[in-house]
């Protein structure tokens, strides 16, 4: 283990090994290779380059990925900003920026949702949620008041990019390259290439001629 204290300051730069002493008055803490973190941390900032895994909670207002990143336990980020492969077991985020790939295990609540890339997930429950898919993704159960999910046009994938849900509910939304079980909504657009069982909706909706939707129930308003 490889600990470089910076002088004069609340940050630390680690390394390498596994971590069990970093100090209460740490505020920002550096990652610059292969560490595991084995307590539970406090800080203003993480910013990791690197191979990086967290097996205690983490508690955070900012925190910037470019590596492979694994919150293993619960988490509270204001923001995290991630361009590499992120890994989520609970959290709660305020907002969520990327452009790599997302993974979530058990659930994910969220402010805003800004994804360019892949979101794998058991269950994100946000106001707003946006993605733009780079490859398949798949989310069991996706709660959003609104959401717009498209495929990225420009970026060359090997992979079908789609989006593979059980059940999407909110009161806005707008989905493209989706196939889902349920949809639940007040406006809905149902975009193209979009193969649904069955839609509820509130107020109103949309289905393109190159989309396949079952059956359309309406809901009365509560």
């Amino acid at each position: 283990m490889k600990h470089e204290l910076i002088q004069n300051s609340r940050s630390i730069t680690v390394n390498s090994g596994k971590i069990k002493d970093i100090a209460r008055n740490i505020e920002q803490l550096n990652i610059r290779g292969s560490v595991a973190i084995h307590q539970e941390l406090h800080l203003q900032k993480i910013s990791i380059h690197g191979y990086s895994s967290f097996y205690s909670n983490v508690v955070a207002q900012f925190l910037k990925t470019s590596g492979t990143c694994k919150l293993k336990d619960n988490c509270q980020i204001n923001e995290i900003n991630n361009t590499g492969n992120l890994l989520i077991r609970d959290g709660q985020i305020t907002t969520l920026n990327s452009s790599g790939k997302i993974t979530i295990e058990q659930s994910l609540q969220a402010g805003e949702i800004n994804a360019n890339g892949i979101v794998n997930a058991s269950k994100i429950q946000a106001q707003h949620f946006h993605l733009t898919m780079s490859g398949e993704s798949i989310i069991d159960e996706l709660f959003a008041d609104s959401l717009f999910v498209k495929k990225d046009k420009l970026s060359f994938s090997i992979f079908y990019k789609r989006l593979k849900c059980k059940h999407i509910k909110g009161k806005k939304l707008n989905i493209s390259f989706t196939i889902a079980e349920c949809i639940d909504g007040d406006e809905v657009i149902i975009g193209d290439k979009c193969i649904i069982q069955t839609l509820y909706y509130t107020d109103s909706y949309t289905i393109s001629p190159n989309a396949k939707v079952q059956h359309i129930i309406r809901r009365e308003k509560e």
